[in-house]
């Protein structure tokens, strides 16, 4: 038992023939049971706001799934630039030529495109060499790289001289690299050559290599017909010219990230390739089920911490609570509210697919969540983030729960803290009661200690007397 060391007796009832140890074990049994009912209201506590930090976690969740849905910036203050509900995907028609991605902010259409030619880095290549140890530079050579124009690479060979493989290792361990520029060295089957390529795409990111370097016999160090030049990627879009120094291109078709991956000419028939943006409505499902999921999970956590337990005889620990039931009210009003928009059909969840079961629980239709779409897309919208005349049911949840969920000062987080100080007070209690436990447990071993004392004088002076008496 905590705070009591019987052990630590050093008696056990020798002269009385009693179990002190025992005794004593026995009083503080009886002297505890205050303590262990305080420490029981302390592990309640913890409990409590352990549970409270859960349900948190839960509504924090179900704000970042309204919020995912509200299209108003983080303040709540307004729309945000990006849409959040809607969402799109983009198809192309050859894949081997394009291949687009689409975000919330692309638009419902078709694109014609033609690509004529890809963006490419440039690409230096040395003549052929014999060997790719042996020295082919010697003291004083340099080798000067321009990139970009950034700071040059410029080498000088040491007196060592240097070697393809020398000449590599110097060129991607320059400081005036920075990874802009990789030397690699080629083995072709009979001959060795050092290649110089740059790490960006584009007409701006050529690279021009000067060297005093020789090639092998009377051949010069670079062979020009084998390099290629850094060049922008060309393409026609709605058969306007376009040119972008890289083949993933995003600012072209609005919300459309574009990957080239060849040209159209090598296209069996026509010369276009079809780009098709269409509504998403698979994915913008999905947005919706993260919120009937979020409220889900909020609502069977507070059920399951509020029900009555039948074999244990008493309520959950979270039942009847003021906080939890006002939080409740609250969110089921907003979800079941009507909201009204001019000239918008969609007043209710219900009409958009989401609707309550008889257990309080959300369920998402998609049929007719996709019939609502095909119906008013921006009306399912305007439900859920709002418009100029008031919230939609997205906005509103999110700022029904922003004061409830908030840090520092929020709600729950007030409790929080209310629970810490409970806390902190109840094991001040404790520490009093295990003290005077404590000293209880030292009183009890001096009066036993005493009793033990005076027993075994008393029986010695018992035997003495008998001894005269015998004698």
């Amino acid at each position: 038992m905590d705070g009591i060391n019987s052990a630590s007796f050093r008696f056990s009832g020798l002269a009385t023939g009693l179990d002190t140890a025992a005794l004593v074990e026995a009083f503080l049994q009886l002297e505890r049971r205050p303590l262990d009912l305080v420490e029981e209201r302390k592990e309640g506590l913890e409990k409590q706001q352990s549970l409270f930090r859960d349900l948190n976690t839960r509504l924090l969740a179900l704000r970042d799934a309204a919020r995912a849905l509200d299209n108003q910036n983080p303040g709540l203050s307004g729309p945000t630039l990006d849409e959040e509900f809607l969402a799109y995907s983009a198809a192309s028609s050859d894949e081997g030529v394009v291949t687009a991605s689409a975000n919330s902010n692309a638009a419902v259409g078709s694109t014609p495109i033609r690509v004529l030619s890809l963006a490419s880095v440039a690409r230096r290549v040395t003549t052929a060499f014999s060997s790719d140890t042996d020295a082919i530079a010697s003291s004083g050579d340099t080798l000067s790289i321009d990139y970009g124009g950034d700071e040059t690479i410029d080498i000088t060979v040491g007196a060592a001289g240097a070697s393809l493989r020398d000449l590599r290792d110097l060129v991607n361990a320059d400081p005036n690299n920075g990874g802009e520029v990789r030397a690699e060295v080629l083995f072709d089957g009979s001959a060795y050559r050092l290649i110089v390529s740059g790490g960006r795409t584009g007409a701006d990111n050529d690279v021009a290599v000067a060297t005093t370097i020789p090639g092998e016999g009377s051949n010069p160090f670079l062979d020009v017909a084998l390099g290629q030049d850094a060049a922008d990627a060309s393409l026609e879009v709605l058969g306007i010219p376009v040119t972008r120094p890289s083949n993933e291109i995003d600012d072209v078709v609005p919300g459309v990230t574009l990957q080239l991956r060849g040209t159209t000419d090598a296209l069996d028939s026509g010369d276009v390739v079809q780009l098709d943006v269409t509504r998403d409505d698979e994915a913008i499902a999905g947005k919706l089920q993260g919120l009937v999921d979020a409220y889900n999970d909020v609502r069977d956590f507070v059920d399951r911490q509020s029900a009555f337990d039948e074999e244990a005889g008493r309520a959950g620990p979270l039942s009847g609570d003021a906080t939890i039931r006002g939080i409740e009210r609250a969110v089921q009003k907003v979800v079941g509210d009507q909201y009204v928009f001019a000239d918008n059909a969609f007043g209710f969840l219900s009409q958009i697919g989401v609707t309550f079961d008889r257990d309080g629980r959300l369920g998402l239709d998609g049929e007719a969540l996709a019939a609502a779409l095909e119906d008013d897309a921006i009306g399912v919208r305007e439900l859920l983030a709002g418009g100029g005349s008031g919230d939609g049911i997205a906005t509103a949840l999110a700022r029904a729960l922003e004061p409830v969920t908030r840090s520092g000062d929020g709600n729950l987080a007030v409790r929080d803290t209310s629970f810490d100080d409970r806390i902190a007070d109840v094991e001040r209690q404790i520490e009093r009661y295990e003290t005077r436990l404590t000293q209880r447990e030292e009183s009890l071993v001096r009066t036993f200690t005493a009793l033990e004392s005076t027993v075994s004088r008393l029986q010695s002076q018992s035997g003495f007397l008998s001894s005269i008496v015998a004698f």
